[in-house]
């Protein structure tokens, strides 16, 4: 996948079965760093972005993570951001990002999870050449099969094995109804009954 790629899931599914876009709720993926453990050249360290309606949520947030944010257009009014683990690579983007955001006059809540520890860690990183946010910050340590619950989704953390306390997120939608056009399925072949 290449840095900054994008992927809206609705309207890739839907244009590529040669439907028309009528699905509203799209989710659109931005890789803003892929590389393991230090950037590259052309790779940053670990951030994934998902846009869900007006939701952004924020996966890690490695050094450098707000200058991709701005390159790829993703802006910066997370919601949500989700700490894997505790590596540096993974959260030492944190400090700039509240910056930034404390500038931009941001009134809004951040929430942060993540694995035991990131209370402390996240402490201690906004604690770094920086005055008390304007804006307040919420930190939950969560364990594997947790649910944060949002409108038409959840995020739900798994454990995975990294050496250190670490987990993986789930993002679960919500059951939506939709109808179904039994004259059209039949006209397509699909079964009677």
């Amino acid at each position: 996948v290449p840095l900054g790629a994008t992927f809206s899931r609705a309207s890739t599914i839907l244009r590529f079965a040669g439907y028309k876009q009528r699905q509203k709720k799209m989710i659109r993926v931005t890789f803003l760093g892929t590389s393991a453990s230090r950037p590259t050249v052309r790779r940053n360290v670990s951030a994934i972005a998902i846009q869900r309606e007006s939701d952004l949520l924020l996966f890690d947030c490695g050094e450098g993570t707000q200058r991709q944010m701005m390159r790829y257009g993703t802006g910066f009014r997370v919601r949500d951001l989700f700490l894997t683990h505790l590596h540096a690579d993974h959260f030492l983007g944190i400090t700039g990002l509240i910056r930034t955001m404390a500038l931009q006059g941001r009134s809004d809540p951040l929430y942060v999870f993540g694995p035991s520890g990131s209370g402390m860690t996240l402490r201690q990183a906004v604690g770094l050449g920086m005055d008390r946010p304007v804006f307040p910050i919420t930190v939950e340590e969560l364990e594997a099969g947790a649910r944060i619950g949002r409108d038409g989704y959840d995020i739900v953390p798994f454990h995975v094995d990294h050496g250190i306390s670490a987990q993986g997120y789930a993002l679960v939608e919500h059951e939506r109804l939709g109808r179904f056009d039994v004259k059209r399925a039949q006209a397509l072949g699909g079964p009677k009954g």
